[in-house]
């Protein structure tokens, strides 16, 4: 599937419509949005949001940052093969339809190239962090000039090193005199994709819990399996003989990856956007329990990444004393972002909801997670300044300004040792204490 290059503005909601996806017509963002943790990055080549000028007399000199990879190849040698399985029962009973025989064709070419590919980065992927690194360049060049220092880590996943070496190439190539330190190692796992025991026990502590409240969003996203009109020639004769629930995820699983890839075909015209809204809803309400800010894990989960923005205040905090101009770059995973973003409180994320009904209106994954995402917090002051209390900062998720907690100077622009107290406050908190956001 080729990705047209043209600016589609991040979803404001997942819209239910149930017209199909034309067979052969380029999905639209609404639909690719539904992939969750899937969704490719919205701004690869194209323009990103429009960005709030700085208040007269304050430059740009500092960048804090994490990223997740850019678009990948599935993870888990079952994941490609799963749906050819499901529909070989039908290939020998002969109930194929025309579009069902292509189907299979498709998923048996798929997973063919996904041999060897398990979790990699595709040339999508490293295209968008190239595009976001021209971006960097573009709206921060007082940062990325001549002279400044770079200090770039990643995990070490091949795909998330080859994510920060895209996005430093990109810079490089842009600004030569730059100067790069580069790192991948276990010894820096904690702070960049930290998993904490303590954290997953009380969420674990949940579960029955949490599988009530999943329940009547569920019943009311109950499939429909439409989808099966269009692969299968009986759907009764599918509904006794084949594992139709496991297919639709199959299906849905891969359908949602192809955006990742420039030559995979588009699975969607099976799939009414109901029945993909239906997917994401409780996919994305089940991210919520386990990652967002609600009465049951009481934000708990997003102190696992405590130590990752400790890491950003210390870097940030560093740089306020240099006369230099300079950015922390950090490359990981889209659980930690996702956290990091909750923790931070950016603009309502971090936000508790009670009624689960309301979830799939107020919080969506997708807009915090696609493939290549990324937080950056950009550092202001006055030329020739020292005064630390006089530092601005502006947070972005995904290039969109985002609320940071307090009040702000003026737009988007916040005091940084006024937020930076808020997070320390936050995170002197015991593990198991609750979000305190009003």
């Amino acid at each position: 599937m080729k990705l047209k290059s043209i600016f589609r503005p991040l979803l404001s909601a997942v819209t239910i419509a149930t017209t199909l996806t034309a067979m052969g017509a380029e999905p639209t963002e609404t639909v690719r949005a539904t992939g969750s943790n899937y969704y490719a990055y919205p701004y690869t080549d194209a323009p990103a949001p429009a960005l709030t000028p700085a208040p007269k007399g304050y430059v740009p000199f500092h960048m804090e940052h994490y990223g997740r990879h850019g678009s990948r190849w599935h993870i888990g040698s079952w994941v490609y093969p799963q749906p050819i399985k499901l529909l070989e029962p039908a290939e020998r009973a002969g109930k194929l339809t025309p579009r069902g025989k292509e189907i299979l064709a498709q998923l048996r070419t798929i997973e063919q190239a996904s041999h060897g590919r398990d979790g990699e980065l595709t040339p999508l992927g490293a295209r968008q962090h190239r595009g976001i690194a021209r971006r960097m360049v573009k709206n921060f060049p007082e940062i990325f000039t001549a002279g400044t220092f770079i200090d770039a880590k990643s995990t070490p996943v091949v795909r998330c090193i080859l994510s920060m070496s895209n996005e430093l190439q990109e810079i490089e190539s842009l600004k030569p005199g730059v100067k790069v330190r580069c790192d991948a190692s276990y010894a820096t796992q904690p702070i960049l994709n930290y998993t904490d025991t303590t954290a997953n026990k009380i969420y674990a502590s949940t579960g029955k819990e949490r599988k009530e409240l999943i329940r009547p969003v569920a019943e009311a996203h109950k499939p429909s399996y439409q989808f099966l009109d269009h692969i299968v020639t009986d759907r009764k004769w599918a509904m006794d003989s084949m594992d139709v629930k496991n297919l639709l995820s199959a299906l849905f699983r891969i359908a949602s990856n192809t955006q990742s890839h420039d030559d995979q075909p588009s699975l969607y015209d099976i799939f009414t956007e109901q029945e993909l809204n239906d997917c994401w809803a409780v996919n994305n309400l089940e991210w919520f329990l386990q990652y967002g800010n609600n009465p049951y894990t009481k934000g708990r989960g997003a102190m696992i990444q405590r130590y990752l923005l400790e890491d950003i205040i210390l870097g940030a905090d560093s740089a306020l004393v240099s006369p230099n101009r300079s950015a922390n770059l950090r490359f990981g995973h889209e659980v930690a972002l996702m956290l990091l973003a909750v923790l931070m409180e950016l603009g309502h994320y971090g936000e508790e909801i009670t009624d689960m009904t309301q979830v799939e209106e107020k919080w969506k994954n997708h807009e915090i997670f696609p493939m290549g995402s990324n937080i950056q917090l950009i550092f202001y002051r006055r030329p020739g300044a020292t005064d630390a209390s006089d530092v601005l900062v502006k947070a972005m998720l995904n290039e969109r300004e985002m609320s940071l907690p307090g009040t702000p100077v003026t737009g988007p622009y916040y005091n940084w040792k006024e937020v930076a107290g808020h997070y320390l406050n936050r995170l002197n908190m015991p593990i198991d204490a609750p979000n305190t956001k009003k």
